[in-house]
């Protein structure tokens, strides 16, 4: 019996493992959460959203701290942010312990952070560089990661996608979803511009519309009609989905919405500037007009055409992920040999200062 521990950052990473865990069913298998040390988005959190996720699926949780691998002697550690927070110094010793590590890449991903050539505020992250094996979304990916281990899995947290897109076209009344996903201040600048083109479009073509906003983003829509129940709801109402760049493209498709891929900011993710004939990619707000004009009247020409698009990147689409996923854990933990010792001072002394510090926050 194989030991696993899976450390989701946050908790839609939480929701992405659950489903594997539940696949585990011979062997140990635990969440670890963090949530608690830090704020995530624009709320507070108080207490570990990510350990009532894992208490709702009757799945053992345990707060992080840096001794843990010393205390669980895990056979495999699995992460889905290698280059940041907590899971990256887990990550890192963990290598040093000789223990086998994992990073999932569960949705899209600028593997070239771009937006620093637009002269945005970061540093190269160098995403799932750090880990032993990546798992990846679909065949896509493959050509960012030559060097290293990699095995293609889909997503868990797709696999019920496959009962819900009961319909291949959305409801008679039209209706345009709108994504509005300008997270953590890439492109804050331009956000409120997005947002009004598309609304000011769909009021010209007298059509309905609604914005759901991403726990991350800041932008004020004060004014503007929200939509405040879950984005996959909002998806389910929507005749056309309209985003940036986000995994939220792949999820519309996968639900049975034709999507635009509305980028007027010019950004240089390779991930959809490509379509694949899969659904129009406009940059100014005439191409705009015209993009929903075609789709909305012709919503399954657009799915049939994505097709493509999804069967290069996004593998296991059939609701098969999970199972693939735990699989090839279990074959990664057979190829575990010793337990080497090690004491992580950094991420002890990282840890005491985090906790010292987020009584004065």
């Amino acid at each position: 019996m194989s030991r696993f521990l899976f450390f989701p950052l946050v908790p839609y990473h939480a929701n992405t493992f659950i489903p594997v865990i539940k696949q585990l069913k011979s062997h140990e298998a635990w969440i670890i959460y963090s949530d608690h040390l830090r704020h995530y988005g624009r709320g507070k959190i108080i207490s570990s959203q990510i350990q009532i996720i894992a208490n709702e699926n009757n799945i053992l949780s345990l707060p992080y701290t840096p001794q843990i691998l010393a205390r669980e002697k895990p056979d495999a550690l699995i992460v889905m942010n290698d280059w940041g927070g907590w899971p990256k110094r887990l990550v890192e010793d963990a290598k040093c312990m000789n223990i086998p590590t994992i990073g999932h890449i569960e949705g899209a991903q600028d593997y070239l952070d771009t937006h620093l050539d637009h002269g945005y505020p970061g540093k190269r992250r160098f995403p799932y560089n750090k880990v032993d094996y990546v798992f990846l979304l679909g065949e896509y990916d493959e050509q960012y990661f030559e060097l290293q281990n990699t095995k293609i899995t889909g997503s868990p947290r797709f696999d019920s996608f496959q009962n819900q897109n009961s319909k291949s076209v959305k409801p008679e009344i039209k209706q345009v979803g709108i994504n509005c996903n300008f997270s953590y201040g890439l492109y804050a600048d331009v956000a409120k511009q997005w947002v009004m083109d598309i609304v000011e479009t769909t009021d010209s073509l007298s059509v309905k519309h609604q914005i759901s906003q991403h726990i991350g983003d800041v932008t004020d829509l004060s004014k503007f009609n929200l939509y405040h129940n879950g984005i996959y709801d909002m998806i389910n109402e929507s005749t056309v989905f309209v985003s940036r760049f986000s995994t939220a493209i792949i999820e519309a498709l996968l639900l049975g919405c034709p999507v635009i891929y509305y980028n007027p900011h010019k950004e240089m993710q390779p991930t959809f500037l490509d379509a694949i004939g899969g659904f129009p990619t406009p940059t100014t707000k005439s191409e705009l007009k015209n993009a929903l004009q075609d789709v909305l009247e012709n919503p399954e020409k657009w799915l049939r055409r994505a097709e493509k698009f999804l069967d290069f990147h996004v593998a296991f689409k059939d609701g098969n992920s999970a199972k693939i996923f735990a699989k090839e854990l279990i074959e990664i933990a057979k190829k575990k040999t010793t337990f080497d010792s090690y004491f992580p001072i950094r991420s002890h002394v990282k840890y005491i200062i985090e906790l010292i510090t987020r009584k004065f926050k």
